[in-house]
């Protein structure tokens, strides 16, 4: 699908929201860097609203070959650097206009301010961290148990989740006894974590859209909506 569509000029996979939100930021000409970028999806799409310089980081050298496989159908130019988040080299400090951080990024990540600081440290004087995220609400369910839409973990939770088996992205076949963890954190703890390294929030929006995996689809079918997802704006 992403193939196909990244074939045709100026295809965007993002939401109408998401792309407001970075018009709004005047993207064209930005230099713009993604957290995480696994496919590198949202930052290619930014690239053809015409953002100028563009970096991903991910720490999967795998999601990035599929970045460079995207980028080469596109016929855009995309920096890509693979590595430990915590490392990123000192020539990207103090050089982004935008950072975007997408679905399922903090929930790997154990503790919410260090992480936090990243983007801090990536921005130029004057720029904006954009988090489109799934909500936190969402963790309380499990889609798979015999009653879904009664709660079955708190939100209020301090321990990791550990499972058993690997989560793959590429339909490969990996080894069933790899744990994995899940660190759940509430909005208060994503919010001040944000307040902390010193950005101002501009905005904030929720909504009862899945951007989860599918097993998820029925909570954004059913006729009593919860959030499901947000999208945040800092300066």
């Amino acid at each position: 699908m992403l193939t196909k569509g990244f074939a045709q000029p100026d295809y965007s996979c993002l939401y109408d929201d998401e792309t407001e939100t970075f018009e709004s930021l005047d993207v064209a000409g930005k230099d713009v860097a993604q957290i995480c970028c696994n496919n590198a999806r949202e930052l290619l799409s930014v690239r053809n609203m015409g953002a100028a310089r563009c970096v991903g980081f991910d720490q999967s050298a795998e999601f990035l070959k599929q970045s460079e496989e995207l980028a080469a159908i596109t016929n855009q130019e995309l920096e890509l650097v693979c590595g430990d988040f915590y490392k990123i080299d000192e020539r990207f400090d103090g050089t982004f206009d935008i950072v975007i951080i997408t679905i399922g990024v903090f929930g790997w990540m154990p503790d919410l301010a260090a992480f936090t600081e990243i983007p801090v440290w990536l921005l130029k004087p004057v720029g904006h961290i954009m988090i489109h995220e799934e909500h936190p609400i969402v963790n309380m369910f499990d889609p798979v148990v015999e009653k879904p839409f009664e709660p079955y973990f708190a939100y209020f939770r301090d321990q990791l989740l550990q499972e058993k088996g690997a989560i793959i992205y590429d339909g490969s076949t990996a080894d069933p006894e790899i744990n994995h963890w899940w660190f759940f954190h509430n909005l208060a703890d994503i919010m001040n974590s944000l307040i902390g390294t010193g950005p101002q929030i501009r905005r904030y929006d929720k909504y009862p859209r899945n951007i989860s995996t599918t097993t998820y689809d029925l909570f954004q079918n059913h006729t009593v909506k919860t959030p499901m997802s947000y999208l945040l704006v800092a300066q």
